[in-house]
């Protein structure tokens, strides 16, 4: 089983997410019409550039199978594009606020989570 990989925000998935969310159109009824290429370029920097700043984490990489890999791959990240966070995290138990490990319902086993790679190592 994979067990670490990254979080945090890259420029690329930031822009990924905006170009998702930005049409070809604008406007509604009779003042819908299509975007230039240049408009829709613009806009879609704007909320990318919006996005990577504000944008909670998430997972950025491939789950990996040792912590030397994910922290590899972050150093390249670093090298080809910008990135915000880049913390390395590791699969665990969830834990509830009392501290207790949560257990589902379903199948009574302990339900398992993303947790900060160096926290989880010295618990």
């Amino acid at each position: 089983m994979s067990s670490f990989c990254v979080f945090g925000m890259t420029a690329l998935v930031a822009r990924a997410m905006a170009e998702d969310e930005i049409g070809w159109y604008t406007g509604a009824g009779v003042n819908r019409r299509e975007l230039t290429r240049e408009e829709r370029a613009a806009l879609v920097d704007a909320r990318a550039a919006e996005l990577f700043e504000k944008r909670k984490t998430r997972q950025i990489s491939p789950a990996f199978d040792a912590p030397q890999f994910a922290r590899e791959w972050l150093d390249i990240a670093h090298r080809s594009t910008t990135v915000r966070g880049g913390c390395l995290m590791v699969r665990g138990p969830k834990v509830d606020d009392k501290g207790t490990i949560v257990i589902s319902k379903i199948t009574g086993m302990p339900v398992t989570t993303w947790l900060p790679y160096e926290e989880a190592r010295h618990a």
